[in-house]
């Protein structure tokens, strides 16, 4: 079930040079099914994907994702060795984000309804 009330509006992305196609397609699925779930209307999002050059990094590919989420921020962010790795920890970082703030909103209004991302793993 999604709270989305509109259709999510375009995602701006910023890669580098490094940046696979298919990873910033991949990151773009990733964040879209998130954001289905998101429990207040989605004002913009920016992508952003980079590889860091040093073969001495232990974790190179990085990902950063900034949702406007109906006037306030919310930011999940994660570096990984490969970037599919990258990009499925910032969507899991964000999953989590959205998930505790509908939680909190809820408690503030006094529901103890299951969320839509836990009606979601059912």
């Amino acid at each position: 079930m999604s709270h989305q009330q509109a259709p999510l509006p375009a995602i701006r992305v910023t890669v580098s040079k490094q940046v696979a196609p298919e990873d910033v397609d991949r990151a773009r699925e990733v964040i879209i099914r998130v954001l289905a779930h998101a429990p207040d209307p989605v004002l913009s999002v920016h992508l952003t994907l980079g590889v860091l050059a040093d073969p001495a990094v232990p974790n190179p590919a990085m990902v950063s994702v900034r949702v406007d989420l109906n006037g306030r921020p919310v930011n999940a962010h994660a570096a990984g060795p490969v970037m599919p790795h990258a990009v499925a920890l910032t969507g899991e970082r964000l999953r989590n984000r959205l998930e505790h703030m509908s939680r909190d909103r809820r408690a503030r209004r006094g529901h103890h309804h299951a969320t839509a991302f836990e009606e979601a793993d059912r």
